[in-house]
């Protein structure tokens, strides 16, 4: 179900959230944030940062209504006698996910005929790390 920047602001304004809490808690930067709230209709992002800004909404307590004849909205989830995340445990919670993916990404590439750096460049595909890419000029590959 696609997100739109309306409903991307209304969740925030149902929980009481600023940019910058969207942001921390789905760890996309709030100049894509404001970027993405700016233009309407549907979210013009990747799936990935979609997905993650949808996540840390709905963990805070917001449930997404499709289209189904009265158009797509957004509306508080019902308690289910669990509190509501915080921006800061969503933080935490993803972090922790994070690392649970780099370490099934360690373990599905150690017996792979691959050089660091194609692993490293997998593993950054699987979790979002950030790839350490070897100095070509240094190695003699690159022009100078």
């Amino acid at each position: 179900m696609p997100l739109t920047s309306e409903q991307l602001r209304a969740a925030r304004a149902l929980l009481r959230w600023e940019q910058k809490d969207v942001a921390e808690a789905s760890k996309v930067s709030l100049p894509s944030i404001k970027r993405l709230e700016g233009k309407p209709g549907v979210l013009g992002a990747q799936d990935r940062t979609v997905d993650a800004i949808r996540s840390a909404l709905e963990a805070g307590g917001v449930e997404f209504i499709p289209e189904n004849g009265g158009g797509a909205g957004v509306r508080l989830a019902k308690p289910s006698g669990v509190s509501r995340a915080t921006p800061d445990e969503m933080k935490a919670s993803a972090t922790e996910v994070r690392l649970q993916a780099a370490s099934a990404a360690d373990e599905a590439m150690s017996d792979m005929d691959a050089t660091k750096q194609e692993k490293a460049e997998r593993r950054g595909a699987l979790t979002g790390e950030p790839v350490m890419v070897e100095k070509a000029r240094d190695k003699g590959r690159a022009p100078k």
